[in-house]
């Protein structure tokens, strides 16, 4: 396929996303304008996939932060320990919370 055919379809498209609207629409409108079908089903499913990628780049400080937290209460836990033996003050919910929020942002 023409380089220069691609490069159009996925400026248009793009310009439809930008604008909110869906693939069905967008699926529409690019085969409206006369790119082949093949063409436009590889450049929704490159825009989906995108997508997600970019979920997830703004998903991982969330995760990291959760896994801050856990660690952090682990390490609360060793110092109160070292501090007062024989007392072990056990930080749960920064503990809980920390895994809590690393196990949801993970799923996402």
């Amino acid at each position: 396929m023409d380089e220069e055919l691609k490069r159009k379809a996925y400026l248009e498209g793009m310009k439809l996303k930008r604008a909110g609207l869906d693939n069905e629409v967008i699926y529409a409108r690019l085969e409206k304008q006369g790119f082949p079908d093949e063409l436009i089903k590889t450049v929704l499913q490159n825009m989906s996939i995108q997508q997600r990628r970019e979920i997830v780049e703004e998903q991982k400080p969330f995760y990291y932060s959760g896994l801050i937290k856990a660690g952090l209460g682990v390490l609360l836990a060793v110092i109160s320990y070292l501090i007062f033996p024989g007392i072990v003050i056990i930080p749960v919910g920064l503990i809980i919370t920390g895994i809590i929020f690393a196990l949801v942002n993970r799923a996402k």
